[in-house]
């Protein structure tokens, strides 16, 4: 027909373009078929899963760092409030002989003190939580240090911290000797062990909030 071949190499490229786009227009207006569309869903599912978990673990996470820095912040605070309270211990502006150690043991310990220097010993200020007979101890069955205001007038004991594992108070002399003579106590060394949720502070593996209180002379 006098064509050159090039012609004839164009048509056939074009041919099979036009084929290819047919062919790519069918697959599009297929769609997916249910066995593809339930792969999908697997997948998205799975990952929805793992999305869900890695959330969950991360929440969890950071729960316990929180918990666990709001237990060491409740034992501070305890042990320090011990402390405060227990440099008033003996305190006897007037030397009427009525305020004293009235308790020494391991995990507890009580006193009276004349705070407001009237020579007796059973005044208190609940608005300045002030008291002139006071208790703590530890409560091992529900590891809870307790504060007593007031015991012998009847007073109410409070929990004053919790993940508390057990307290250790020990009484020495103005030599540095231990003692359990409550009129030569000069000094008292408080332990207190705590855990946290986290596992960071365990029990007596960990590490104690620590005072030392010298007493009113």
């Amino acid at each position: 027909s006098g064509r050159h071949p090039h012609c004839f190499d164009s048509d056939i490229e074009r041919a099979l373009t036009m084929r290819g786009e047919k062919r790519l227009w069918m697959l599009g207006e297929r769609g997916l078929t249910l066995v593809e569309m339930m792969v999908t869903m697997l997948i998205v599912a799975i990952m929805g899963l793992a999305l869900v978990g890695f959330l969950r673990s991360q929440h969890q996470s950071v729960t316990r760092q929180n918990d666990g820095v709001l237990t060491t912040q409740n034992a501070r605070a305890a042990i320090d409030m011990l402390a405060r309270e227990l440099r008033n211990a003996r305190y006897d502006p007037r030397a009427g002989g009525l305020a004293a150690l009235t308790a020494m043991e391991d995990d507890s310990i009580a006193w009276s003190a004349d705070l407001d220097e009237d020579g007796g010993v059973i005044s208190s200020d609940p608005i300045d939580d002030t008291y002139e007979q006071v208790a703590y101890w530890h409560d091992a069955g529900t590891s809870t240090l307790v504060r007593w205001a007031m015991p012998t007038l009847g007073g109410t004991a409070m929990p004053v911290s919790d993940g508390v594992d057990s307290l250790r108070l020990t009484y020495f002399d103005g030599t540095g000797a231990v003692t359990a003579d409550s009129s030569l106590v000069e000094l008292i060394r408080v332990r207190l062990w705590y855990s946290t949720p986290d596992g960071v502070q365990t029990g007596d593996r960990g590490f104690p909030r620590r005072a030392q209180v010298s007493l009113q002379r």
